[in-house]
């Protein structure tokens, strides 16, 4: 008896079909890669798989574009074989309409053919004019209200501008805001004054206090007390009114080249708003444009 095991008939068709794929893949690989040699790769049934699904699609992809192709031989050779039939073409028909065409119908189709290029359209179809002119007509008013915003706009910027000039100029002429020359000492002045009045305050305070003491101890009169009580109160008038004098020329520099230099910084402030109009305006014109 012979000791090589028996092939069942199922595993030899699964060998035979198996070797049949495989002689597909190695035909259509050979194909692609001619005419340089198939690389190695490792050949398993998942390998097999991915390459019969790899070449159905790509015969399906030949077969279509080869189905493309040839309909586009026939769609070629259908309008040669009607340009041949046909004794004349589109635009010998429509120079044969021009030149037959009188005056007044030669002027109504330059005027229809000028309308459709000043409308941008490619027909000259009256519905399609109609919608054109209607388009424009919004695009107009359109364009008219940002026209009317900018100007609005620039009519505000423009008085801004002018109040800007006026204080500049206000700045530079007035004399109410150059700085007094004898500033120094005033100020000086006033502090020492200040400081001498609010010495004087507390001292009156403290009389006071002793005159309390005594009125209690020995019965001031009143009268005495209402003397000395407006003396203090027109004191305190006085030092609130030597105080609000140096307020107002606290922050001030001190001499006439510091001033000259803070009306320089405000001239360049000026110039920047200037600048700043200048681009919202550019700004506002592009976006129209």
């Amino acid at each position: 008896m012979d000791p090589t095991p028996l092939i069942s008939p199922s595993k030899a068709r699964q060998a035979a079909s198996r070797a049949k794929d495989w002689a597909y893949i190695n035909s259509w690989l050979n194909r692609k890669y001619s005419p340089n040699p198939v690389p190695h790769f490792e050949r398993n049934e998942d390998t097999l798989k991915t390459l019969l699904t790899l070449a159905a699609a790509n015969d399906a992809a030949d077969d279509e574009e080869v189905l493309l192709h040839t309909a586009r031989e026939e769609t070629i050779r259908n309008l040669l074989a009607q340009e041949e039939t046909t004794p004349d073409s589109p635009t010998e028909l429509l120079d044969t309409l021009e030149s037959s065409l009188d005056d007044k119908g030669a002027k109504f189709l330059d005027e229809l053919a000028e309308a459709a290029v000043l409308l941008g359209t490619f027909t000259t179809s009256i519905n399609d004019l109609g919608h054109r002119i209607v388009d424009l007509t919004r695009e107009e008013f359109d364009a008219a209200e940002q026209l009317r915003k900018i100007e609005l706009l620039q009519s505000y910027l423009d008085n801004e501008l002018e109040s800007l000039r006026t204080q500049m100029k206000e700045l530079k002429n007035e004399e109410k805001y150059e700085t007094p020359a004898d500033l120094p000492v005033q100020t000086a002045d006033w502090v020492r004054g200040a400081k001498i009045l609010g010495a004087k305050v507390d001292e009156y305070h403290n009389r006071i206090s002793t005159f309390e003491k005594i009125g209690r101890n020995n019965g001031l009169r009143i009268e005495e007390l209402m003397v000395e009580e407006e003396s203090v109160v027109r004191l305190r008038e006085t030092v609130k009114a030597v105080e609000g004098n140096v307020k107002m020329f606290h922050g001030l520099p001190p001499n006439v080249q510091e001033a000259k230099k803070e009306l320089e910084c405000i001239e360049k402030d000026y110039r920047n708003l200037v600048r700043q109009r200048d681009t919202m305006f550019e700004n506002l014109v592009d976006h129209v444009k």
